[in-house]
């Protein structure tokens, strides 16, 4: 299933999997496939949707397999428009099962009710932003008052690329298509993620730029991407992939002169793309409402929102740059996190 936060589930159901002590499954959407057990994970994809009528598959589920833990992460793409999701932990709680939330987003004034009927349970909260309180308006800051709450930082839901030096050049060639540089934006293509801007940032007498995004027919916003692609002076120099699977992305990314993910909102420290992209090694562009300049160690450049100059002037300077080894970025990160989950769980039913 496409979803950010759906890979971040995956990666720490798999990386939790691992230790035999734990049993792990998941609840999803019936677009997950059929049941099974995979990488020793327990599949149910039951919920045909996520409205209030779907209530009774939850309350069965967890009755028959029993956890000690109910974890939900918030928010989904499978989630769609439903209510459920909202009372989830309500549910959960009122089973007595020990209940953590992980919130990879803030909330705004208008999610108030929505907000409160999840937040006036008890119980663990994992945050993956730094400072999320500080992101919150102080009026919604009562959500967080009840609650046991670990930061544990996101980690790219990818794999490093492993290509030998022929294979790398090969890929850079069917990607150019006789361009010197290779400009790459991906994730998912929506108007806060900027990624119009590459056609402004790159340079149409040396780059290619390579998309790798879903593009929803009917869609004005990629209507645009897609006219700008074909037409002067970008036309036969852009590429609009659609979506690929994380193999074929960590090999574009490996590959690529530069990475620009230039957020309308901000990047930072949560953006799984992030993590994905500086994983690879190559040069990435971001932006960020709190950093600024280069980050040598991590070969990323962080310009301020909407400064196509700077970036310009950044992908001019650093494009085609490598990221060397470094033991705090190339390491078993989700080894990492599952631990730290797993400490945290303890913690709450020690209680």
């Amino acid at each position: 299933m496409r979803c950010g936060v759906g890979d971040y589930s995956y990666g720490l159901a798999k990386a939790l999997a691992v230790d035999q002590a734990l049993h792990i499954a998941v609840l999803t959407s019936v677009s997950g496939g059929g049941a099974a057990k995979t990488d020793g994970i327990e599949v149910y994809p039951l919920m045909k949707h996520w409205s209030i009528a779907e209530t009774p598959q939850v309350v069965t589920c967890i009755r028959q397999w029993s956890p000690d833990i109910v974890h939900i992460q918030y928010p989904t793409q499978g989630y769609g428009n439903g209510f459920l999701p909202w009372i989830l932990p309500i549910i959960a709680f009122m089973m007595r099962k020990k209940v953590v939330q992980t919130w990879h987003e803030g909330y705004g004034k208008r999610s108030a009710p929505k907000l409160f009927l999840k937040a006036i349970i008890p119980g663990g909260l994992v945050l993956v932003r730094p400072q999320y309180k500080d992101g919150l308006p102080i009026s919604l800051r009562w959500a967080l008052w009840n609650k046991q709450i670990a930061f544990i930082r996101n980690a790219s839901p990818m794999p490093k690329a492993d290509m030998d030096e022929r294979a790398r050049n090969d890929l850079r060639t069917q990607y150019l298509k006789g361009q010197k540089r290779l400009i790459v934006f991906f994730g998912f293509v929506y108007p806060n993620k900027g990624a119009e801007l590459l056609f402004e940032i790159a340079d149409p007498t040396s780059d290619h730029i390579v998309i790798a995004g879903e593009f929803v027919e009917g869609s004005d916003y990629h209507r645009n991407i897609m006219r700008l692609a074909s037409a002067q002076p970008w036309e036969g120099k852009a590429t609009i992939t659609g979506f690929l699977l994380s193999g074929d992305i960590a090999a574009l990314l490996a590959i690529a002169d530069a990475v620009i993910l230039p957020y309308r909102v901000g990047g930072g420290d949560w953006n799984t793309s992030i993590h994905a992209a500086v994983l690879q090694g190559s040069f990435v562009i971001t932006t960020s409402l709190t950093r600024h300049g280069y980050d040598e160690k991590h070969n990323v450049f962080y310009a301020r929102v909407d400064d196509e100059q700077e970036m310009i002037s950044a992908l001019a300077t650093y494009a085609g740059r490598k990221r060397e080894y470094h033991s705090d970025i190339d390491r078993d990160e989700w080894k990492i996190i599952a631990n730290r989950h797993r400490l945290f769980y303890e913690t709450l039913l020690s209680e």
